[in-house]
């Protein structure tokens, strides 16, 4: 493994060790305390909860008291929010059990990597650093900030806002009164618990309307044809001017606008073939048509097998230059369905296309109105929306799913004792809490099951 490789582990290990000694020296202090969850009086500051650095402040309660108000509004609200949070938790459990019969069909190399797990800007790969932070500080603080409002709602004290910390802030919470929580009636309980996942899937709708519909609308291929990634340095492409974000429109006469079709061409063609291409790029103000004179592909590639094989010397781009991409219900058509659309909205951040930055932009343009902003303004404005649209999707939704600590969990768990009450009237209190205690960690666990299969699987199959 090359240093370059090991360098962003060793540099998170030593951002790890120096933050355990931090907050060691923190306690040593007296700056910081233990929290201790079952003390009578509590004040607020700094406290550790194992390595997590939780800031706790009453400053905000009165903007919960205002916020808190209009009470009929928000009891409409928890309910909505309650049947947007049991439609999700079906959902996403039933997704996590469809996934896990497809992980057969993941090469061991492809296989998710643990840190995939962790929704960390920085540490997850596929979450830019400041579009996450910024995504995530929204989503969090909203959601918290939701849970709050409805607790001063049903009159539970909060007694407690702040952040919590790990090396930078990771989240937000609030701290409603335990004992006065568990001597709520079930439906406000599920109310509370029900409306932070709930307007993050709601936010996540709305932000994703406003990225398709107001910024993509002006977005649109440079041309119809196959995107080149990357070219070898002294191959025959470069030696004709191709770079990254050249377009290929057509090869020895025919149009291609498929990977397939590109294929098929050089598949019938030789080391030294004049062939014929046509390409354009987002500088050039008009296409170019020239013979093209092939290299050996066995040298450009440096894969034997192809010797005597015709090749240009270049890497494709790995998706197709459409727009369907970042309209659902409008690329439905192209995609085959609602639902792959959808997915593949979902998926841009694996495909490339989000954060949209650096090579992506080279096989787009933008026109319309916010055109006006300038390509650099215009998308960092329109990824911005398309990631708290991500982040709040996938922070609502996990939180639905069915397993305790997770909002989902909880409901499910009351849920799950009217249930037992209703079916079995007889059952005694202390027998009905140990059976749905019991059948709450089996769906835990579980779904920590599925979870971990996505990254076990794919390596011991």
């Amino acid at each position: 493994m090359a240093l370059e490789d090991v360098l962003p582990y060793l540099y998170f290990l030593a951002a790890v060790v120096g933050w355990l000694v931090f907050l060691y020296v923190l306690r040593r202090t007296g700056k910081a305390q233990k929290l201790e969850p079952e003390a009578k009086e509590e004040k607020g500051g700094l406290a550790l909860m194992g390595p997590f650095l939780m800031w706790r402040t009453v400053h905000g309660r009165r903007l919960l008291d205002r916020l808190a108000r209009r009470r009929r509004f928000w009891r409409w609200f928890g309910d909505a929010s309650i049947v947007i949070v049991g439609a999700s938790m079906a959902l996403m459990t039933a997704l996590l059990v469809w996934l896990a019969f497809l992980v057969v069909n993941i090469p061991r190399e492809r296989a998710p990597t643990p840190e995939m797990l962790l929704g960390l800007p920085g540490l997850n790969p596929l979450i830019p650093l400041w579009y996450g932070i910024l995504g995530l500080a929204i989503a969090i603080i909203i959601h918290e900030f939701c849970h709050g409002i409805l607790a001063r709602v049903s009159k539970i004290k909060v007694n407690f806002l702040g952040l919590l910390l790990f090396i930078v802030p990771v989240g937000a919470f609030v701290e409603p009164d335990e004992a006065e929580m568990k001597a709520m009636p079930r439906r406000e309980r599920a109310r509370l618990f029900a409306v932070g996942p709930a307007v993050n899937i709601m936010i996540a709708f709305f932000t994703a309307l406003i990225f398709s519909s107001v910024f993509m609308a002006g977005v649109s291929p440079v041309a119809s044809g196959i995107g080149v990634a990357a070219v070898v340095s002294g191959g025959p492409a470069e030696q004709h001017g191709w770079h990254a974000g050249t377009i290929v429109l057509e090869a020895n006469g025919t149009r291609v606008t498929t990977f397939a079709g590109f294929t098929s061409v050089m598949a019938n063609t030789t080391a030294g073939q004049n062939v014929s291409f046509t390409w354009v790029d987002k500088r050039m103000a008009a296409q170019t048509t020239a013979m093209i004179q092939l290299g050996d592909a066995g040298n450009l590639t440096k894969d034997p097998s192809r010797a005597g094989k015709g090749a240009l010397g270049i890497t494709l781009f790995p998706v197709r230059l459409t727009t369907s991409y970042f309209h659902p219900i409008g690329g439905a058509g192209e995609f085959g369905g609602l639902v792959q659309s959808t997915l593949a909205y979902i998926s841009l951040p694996f495909t490339g296309l989000q954060p949209m930055g650096g090579l992506a932009q080279e096989f787009f343009i933008v026109s319309g109105p916010l055109a006006a902003l300038g390509e650099p303004a215009f998308w960092t404005l329109a990824n911005i929306f398309y990631w708290v649209f991500w982040l709040n999707l996938m922070l609502g939704m996990t939180n639905a799913l069915p397993a305790v600590p997770l909002d989902g969990g909880y409901i499910f768990r009351d849920g799950l004792h009217a249930l037992v009450a209703r079916v079995r009237k007889g059952m005694a209190v202390e027998r009905r809490d140990r059976v749905v205690r019991n059948v709450s960690y089996a769906f835990a666990l579980m779904i920590l099951a599925l979870i971990v299969w996505q990254f076990i699987g794919p390596r011991i199959l």
